[in-house]
């Protein structure tokens, strides 16, 4: 029998700061046979109504989940369902800007592991100005990170992605903006040589703050074979720094370096910790990690809420998979202002056009109001003045304060009236009064007329969205 896991998550934002505060994702999915961690990276609703998600997903042995697919999955966003667009890798479409730090401390220049045998017998030699004579077979781990890294860079879609490189000893020396040139790329890196002490902390700032000056996925990577002592920047700042902008750090630790604390970087940072004592292991670990890097799915969903004052919304994702057993693990998102600049576009051009966006329930509502007001408010007989026009609600939805742009109400009474045509609240107008407080009432559907002793005014609906 097919065993099924489903996974939710849960995810709420606020609506003040729609497309620019990190709010967390909650979740959590049901056991079969194999368990597996899932991870939101980011949220990117720069083509909305379409709004992108994107996670990984991986067993608990690090392993890359690959089964998930458009038919497994179900969005729903305020409890309505929505239309799944696609499902796919993210390595087919979404770009990638990759950091790549590189340590050429002096260290790098020995391997103790080719310098000794099993048995910790010397297979090197030296004179006594203590040169150093080294077996023919030897590199130097410098040469063999310098050739790693560049098939590592290989494995990306050059086309899409982009590439930053921070080399560092006892400073930054070495930088590279984010490019898709590979040859540039290539030939910085074939100028590394080891010498000097190691600045890492100081290098992965400086890294976090080039890649994230781009769109897309940012992920850092970062090679070091010895213990931070010449940076000026502490290990908590990279942390900071990587949460701030939502950057997972992925580490490679090579021989003598502070394990515990590397470790912490990474996992903190919602990245992955690597640690070998030899330098021949350097391209089976940058091949995993690009595995991985690459291994995020793009979940497209097709938005039905337009609105740009909405103070919540829950997302919830739910995965049939087959045999697994999923766990979400808390992430944040950000969304970037120029969407909310186009939702703001669209809400000023349906204002203009007297268009307001109307849900089934919403339009219904309208309906049953306009039949209670015509019941509550009587008949007057033609004037020669007309009565009020109220011209524009904003915003709307409305957080609980509304803005009414109106004219021809001198002397004369504002109701609010609820979706079953009750009016519930009023306000005089004798001031020529603009903005109102309705954050006393529930959210809901309501509408706003004008009564004067010369009529009653349009009726206009209008969404509260505490």
């Amino acid at each position: 029998m097919k065993n099924i896991a489903l996974c939710f998550i849960t995810l709420l934002f606020s609506a003040s700061a729609l497309f620019s505060q990190p709010q967390r994702v909650k979740g959590k999915l049901s056991s079969v046979k194999d368990t597996a961690d899932l991870t939101i990276l980011n949220i990117y609703p720069d083509s909305f109504p379409n709004v992108s998600v994107v996670f990984k997903a991986e067993t608990r042995k690090g392993e890359p989940v690959w089964n998930l697919t458009k038919d497994k999955m179900n969005v729903h966003e305020n409890n309505q369902s929505c239309r799944v667009v696609s499902v796919e890798q993210i390595s087919k479409n979404k770009p990638i800007n990759l950091g790549i730090v590189i340590d050429h401390s002096g260290s790098m220049e020995f391997d103790n592991m080719q310098l000794y045998d099993k048995n910790g017998t010397p297979l090197f030699q030296m004179d006594s100005s203590y040169r150093l004579y080294v077996p023919k077979s030897y590199v130097a781990p410098i040469e063999k990170a310098k050739a790693a890294v560049k098939t590592f860079v290989s494995s990306f879609n050059i086309k899409k992605d982009s590439i930053s490189i921070i080399a560092f000893g006892d400073k930054v020396d070495g930088q590279l903006a984010l490019t898709e040139d590979v040859k540039a790329i290539n030939s910085l890196i074939d100028t590394l040589h080891a010498d000097g002490s190691t600045a890492l902390y100081d290098a992965m700032l400086q890294s976090l703050t080039l890649i994230n000056q781009s769109s897309g996925i940012k992920v850092l990577v970062v090679l070091t074979d010895g213990q931070d002592n010449s940076s000026k920047n502490k290990w908590s700042d990279v942390i900071k720094a990587a949460n701030q902008n939502e950057i997972p750090v992925y580490i490679i630790g090579l021989g003598d370096v502070n394990v515990d604390t590397l470790k912490m970087i990474a996992n903190a940072t919602k990245g992955q910790f690597y640690f070998t004592q030899s330098s021949k292991s350097l391209d089976t670990i940058y091949a995993k990690i690009s595995k991985k890097v690459q291994a995020f799915y793009n979940l497209i969903y097709s938005s039905t809420n337009f609105s740009t004052a909405d103070t919540t919304r829950q997302i919830e994702l739910s995965f049939d998979t087959d045999s697994l057993y999923l766990i979400t693990n808390k992430a944040a998102a950000n969304f970037p202002t120029e969407v909310m600049a186009l939702l703001e576009k669209k809400e000023q051009e349906k204002e203009r056009q007297k268009d307001y966006l109307l849900y089934g329930s919403i339009a219904f509502a309208v309906l049953v109001s306009i039949g209670s007001i015509l019941v509550y408010f009587k008949k007057r007989e033609p004037l020669t003045i007309p009565p009020a026009a109220i011209k524009l609600i904003y915003p709307n939805p409305s957080n609980g304060i509304i803005n009414i742009d109106y004219e021809g109400a001198a002397n004369a009474q504002l109701q609010i009236i609820d979706r079953m045509g009750n009016p519930i609240k009023s306000f005089n107008l004798s001031n020529h009064e603009t903005q109102f407080d309705l954050s006393e009432l529930n959210n809901g559907d309501y509408l706003a007329v004008i009564q004067s002793e010369y009529g009653v005014s349009n009726a206009v609906n209008f969404v509260l969205q505490h």
